[in-house]
Order: C-alpha cells, then sequence, then structure tokens
C-alpha cells in the first residue's frame, strides 16, 4: 500500500493509491483528516482489509480521487530521525577520499548520528542553499519509518515495527562536515539545514516480495542533476539493514511512531563518492531527482536561502 500525504486545490488530505490514482482516506474510513493524521499508522494498521477491499470492489466512478497540487510529507509528525552509516561501499570509498581506512569498530554495531527535524522538506519543494557552505551534496537513501512504539526490541521482532520504507535525501555541506569531524563532534550543522522526503511511504506488505532470503529488500535507487544521471544502487547492498538499526537503537530507548531510520548513503549515491573533482558541488539553481520504481521520485532546487 502506498500512502501519502496531499494537498489539491480541494485542501489537505490523507491518500491510498489504488486502480491508478489516490484516493482520498477519509471517505473511505469515514473519518477526519485530523484524526487520521493523529495516528496514521495505526489506523491503515487496523483498517488495512478494509481499505483494499474498498479499493478492490468499488468502482473507480464512486471513489473520491484526489489530484495532487503538491506532495506533501508523507510523516505527518516526524519525532526523530537517526541516520545511519549502514553500506559499507560508502562508508569505504568516502573515507577513502579523506586518506582513511576503514576502521574495525564500524563492524561491531550500526553507528547513527541524530539528524535534525527543524528543515524537513517533500519530494518536490525548493531547498535553500545554505549561506555558510559552498560544498553541497545530496545523498540517496531511504528510510524506514517506525510505526508502533517498542524498546529493548529483538532482531527477530524488529520489522513488525517497521509500518513502511520512503526514499530521502540527507542533504550535506561537505566543507563544513569536514571539519566537523576534524573535532570529533558530528556531523551537527553540516547536516541540519535540509533532509527531504520522497512522496509516500510504501508499507510492508507491499515488499515482501521483493525480499531476498537474506532479509535484504531489493529495491533500485538512483539520482541525476540537472538530467544528468550521477549515481546508482540498491537497498539490498546495504550492511546493517534496517532490524540491525532498530535493535541497536532501541536498547533502553523508547522507539515511537514517527521516528525515522535512515540508512545512509546507498554506494556511489553521493558526490563525495563519484568525485567532486569531476561532478563539480552542487549549485545555486541545480535540480537534483532521485528515482525508485518502488519508492517514487523527488525533483529539488537548489535557490537562494
Amino acid at each position: 500500500m502506498k500512502i501519502a500525504r496531499i494537498r489539491s486545490d480541494e485542501g489537505r488530505s490523507v491518500a491510498v493509491y489504488g486502480k491508478g490514482r489516490w484516493i482520498d482516506l477519509s471517505t473511505v474510513l469515514n473519518d477526519s483528516i485530523e484524526n487520521i493524521e493523529r495516528s496514521l499508522f495505526s489506523v491503515i494498521t487496523k483498517n488495512r482489509e478494509k481499505i483494499q477491499k474498498f479499493i478492490e470492489e468499488t468502482p473507480s466512478e464512486e471513489m473520491v480521487e484526489v489530484v495532487p497540487r503538491t506532495m506533501l510529507i508523507p510523516v505527518p509528525k516526524v519525532n526523530q530521525i537517526r541516520d545511519f552509516y549502514a553500506f559499507e561501499e560508502h562508508v569505504r570509498r568516502s573515507r577513502e577520499s579523506r586518506g582513511l581506512e576503514m576502521v574495525p569498530e564500524w563492524y561491531e554495531f550500526p553507528a547513527f548520528y541524530y539528524s535534525g527535524t527543524s528543515n524537513l522538506f517533500g519530494s518536490n519543494d525548493p531547498i535553500p542553499y545554505p549561506s555558510y557552505s559552498s560544498e553541497v551534496d545530496y545523498e540517496l537513501e531511504v528510510g524506514a519509518v517506525i510505526g508502533k512504539e517498542g524498546r529493548n526490541i529483538s532482531r527477530g521482532e524488529a520489522r513488525e515495527y517497521i509500518f513502511g520504507l520512503v526514499l530521502m535525501n540527507d542533504w550535506s555541506a561537505r566543507d563544513v562536515q569536514r571539519k566537523e569531524m576534524k573535532i570529533g563532534l558530528g556531523p551537527a550543522k553540516s547536516k541540519d539545514f535540509a533532509t527531504s522526503f520522497g512522496p509516500f511511504i510504501v508499507s510492508m506488505d507491499e515488499l515482501v516480495d521483493m525480499t531476498n532470503q537474506e532479509g535484504k529488500i531489493d529495491v533500485d535507487l538512483s539520482a541525476s542533476v540537472n538530467g544528468n544521471h550521477y549515481s546508482s544502487g540498491n537497498l539490498k547492498s546495504i550492511h546493517w539493514d534496517f532490524e540491525d538499526m532498530i535493535a541497536w537503537a532501541s536498547q533502553e530507548t523508547t522507539l515511537r511512531p514517527g521516528d525515522i531510520m535512515m540508512s545512509g548513503t546507498v554506494g556511489t549515491g553521493c558526490i563525495l563518492e563519484i568525485g567532486h573533482e569531476e561532478y563539480g558541488w552542487l549549485k545555486r539553481g541545480d535540480t537534483v531527482q532521485f528515482h525508485s520504481d518502488i519508492l517514487g521520485d523527488t525533483s529539488n532546487k537548489l535557490t537562494e536561502a
């Protein structure tokens, strides 16, 4: 199931996708958007069969279609964002670019930092270029949206706490990040100017057939700048998967609905890896596009702050 928050000419809606259109969820559940958004994940989970039956059995002409003017951030309330460092290729290549080798501690547990939640953007929103940087980069990532509360979650139980996945971009100011990492406290200001979301959440039941025998989810991802292809990757190449992240993050800590576990950058999923000497850092006026057959598309233009 695909779930989105949409602004149309009629106002704001929560919608599910079916029969080639976005369907207003308020009319399916006979409830207000405020009530649905207040407990979105539990509402969807509780009414999943009812929603699917409505999509399958209701004639198209009787559905209340939502025509998007803007795709809003699909998570009504983002609590905390933990951004992990989970793809070995990205970690290795990024460290090599700074003349560093892999550290053995990276293989001990899935490391993460806390990303800010003050500057969150939708899939087509303009991104203000940070005034304090001249080396802005994109990072091609996927976020796991936590759908229910849990603490000290085992790895074997972890997937049931994931409501779904969403495409994400962890925008980065590389010149500031370089200095922060030398200090040994960060990344922080190099990251908090923008985090952007894909257009919708794909619920985990839709990803069962895309999960391989190792439990890794087979989702292709790509990035382009101004229409020129820059990056390709796949979520299945992840070393520390979302179950690992949840099990580690929840030790002696409570995870809540609306928490986001970001995967970290897929291998080759940023300019830092593919080479700023050849590609150049992002400039004001550049448009960064992400694509996934499963998770949708984003297109964000960098503008003056």
